[in-house]
């Protein structure tokens, strides 16, 4: 084979190849290794390499798992065939304390991480081997004999960090689960186009297979964000869990705001705004012309609404009345009476006529 291997850290221990392939017997490329998830502790025993199992991160506690992940370069097998240096990275996660400051708006509730806590205590490798033998067989049982604490006490922001964790037997089953996909390797062979995923490798026999559409550990892909969603994930599974347990604390209290659109009050404004200027240029307007055009009283909408008798009607329009129907409407003045009726007065026709009108206006109607 040839490729990037990872050093060993024990006399014992092989170096482990990380991106590389096979090489055939006419020195042609074979199977190519394009990606391999190596956690830093030996899956079965747990024992540590690098010291404390971890590289980057020595300062953290009871980690949950620390893994080495090696990509090939744009995750490409050609990359990989022209010795391009792979990607590495060491990945951790671990058990936190964090303050959130937490708001809900428009429907939308966001979270915001103000502090994170780890403990960076120094300790003893949590993970002790036990051997036992009984009649049909023998081997080695680990325990995991910490229980997870997070007390720092006073914070130097004013916060109180006591009493967060949780028990050993809580904590080593979510350890053992990533045995699934920590170690994993991805590989690439002539007789396949797409990346097979190999995981489980615990398994007696030959490990899983997959072909994954998506491979969220194979460079480009952002590994980083992986991780950290994976992270966020756990934790609201953590936060989630149906515990009747009740924590003494501050309690806060909801406030509501009033958020006002103000643009919205443009249209209703501008035609209260257009209302008022248009009634204050009537009283203007009206004001100036009040010799010449009167409201209500000296208008013909009453006439036009209600009309006039047939007899002044015909008056108006007689043939041998001296000057034209609008001329002579200029002399007539009409008076609605609610009791009588329309009341007419005015010189309607010429001094000619010798014909005076059957009904006489009332007493002091001039």
């Amino acid at each position: 084979m040839c490729g990037y291997f990872l050093n060993a850290t024990t006399p014992n221990e092989k170096p482990v190849l990380m991106s590389g392939h096979m090489v055939k017997a006419d020195g042609s490329p074979g199977e190519t290794l394009l990606m391999r998830t190596l956690p830093l502790t030996t899956i079965f025993d747990y024992v540590p390499f690098y010291g404390n199992g971890s590289i980057m991160f020595k300062d953290l506690r009871n980690t949950i798992t620390d893994v080495m992940i090696v990509s090939a370069f744009n995750g490409s097998a050609s990359a990989v065939h022209q010795r391009v240096p792979p990607v590495a990275q060491e990945c951790v996660l671990s058990w936190c304390v964090k303050t959130m400051h937490s708001s809900y708006d428009q429907g939308k509730y966001t979270e915001e991480i103000v502090e994170s806590f780890y403990n960076t205590t120094t300790g003893p490798f949590p993970w002790v081997a036990f051997p036992f033998e009984t009649a049909d067989q023998n081997g080695t049982d680990n325990f995991y004999l910490q229980n997870i604490s997070i007390s720092l006490g006073l914070t130097p922001s004013g916060r109180d960090i006591s009493g967060y964790g949780t028990s050993n037997y809580s904590a080593a089953p979510i350890y053992q689960g990533f045995q699934d996909i920590f170690p994993a390797v991805s590989t690439l062979s002539e007789n396949y186009t797409t990346p097979m995923m190999r995981f489980k490798t615990w398994n007696q026999g030959s490990a899983w297979n997959r072909f994954l559409d998506f491979n969220p550990w194979l460079a480009p892909n952002n590994v980083t964000r992986h991780m950290e969603r994976m992270a966020e994930a756990m934790t609201n599974v953590v936060r989630s869990a149906p515990s009747n347990q009740m924590l003494e604390g501050k309690s806060f209290s909801k406030e509501t705001y009033v958020d006002v659109r103000w643009e919205w009050l443009t249209l209703p404004l501008g035609l209260l705004g257009m209302s008022f200027i248009f009634l204050t240029a009537t009283i203007f307007k009206s004001s100036i012309e009040k010799e010449q055009v009167g409201v209500l009283k000296n208008s013909a909408i009453l006439t036009l609404l209600y009309g006039v008798s047939d007899e002044i009607r015909s008056k108006l329009t007689r043939s041998s009345s001296t000057g034209t129907p609008r001329h002579k409407a200029k002399e007539l003045k009409v008076k609605l009476n609610p009791n009588m009726g329309w009341r007419v007065s005015g010189n309607l026709f010429s001094p000619l006529v010798t014909r005076v009108p059957t009904k006489q206006p009332p007493p002091g109607w001039i």
